[in-house]
C-alpha cells in the first residue's frame, strides 16, 4: 500500500499561489485605487493565508498518514533486518 502523495499538489498549488503574487505585482503598477485594495484585501492576503495554512496541514495529514501505513504493513515489507 502507498502512501497518498499531497507533496506534488501542494507544490503546485505553491508555484501557482507565486505565479498569482508576481502577476499582482505587474497590475499594481497600472491599477491602484480603492477598488484594487479592496481586491487584495478581500481576495488575495486570505487566500495567501490559506494556502500557507494548507502547507502546514498537508505537511501533518502526510505524517499521519506515513505512520499509518507503517502500523498496518506486514513485518516483512518493513525492509530487511540487519
Amino acid at each position: 500500500m502507498r502512501n497518498a502523495d499531497f507533496h506534488s499538489p501542494m507544490s503546485r498549488l505553491n508555484d501557482a499561489m507565486l505565479q498569482l503574487e508576481a502577476a499582482w505585482r505587474d497590475v499594481q503598477e497600472h491599477w491602484s485605487d480603492g477598488v484594487a485594495q479592496k481586491v487584495e484585501d478581500d481576495y488575495l492576503v486570505p487566500l495567501h493565508s490559506q494556502v500557507q495554512a494548507m502547507n502546514g496541514t498537508v505537511e501533518k495529514l502526510s505524517s499521519v498518514l506515513t505512520k499509518a501505513e507503517r502500523a498496518c504493513m506486514h513485518p516483512r515489507e518493513h525492509g530487511p533486518i540487519l
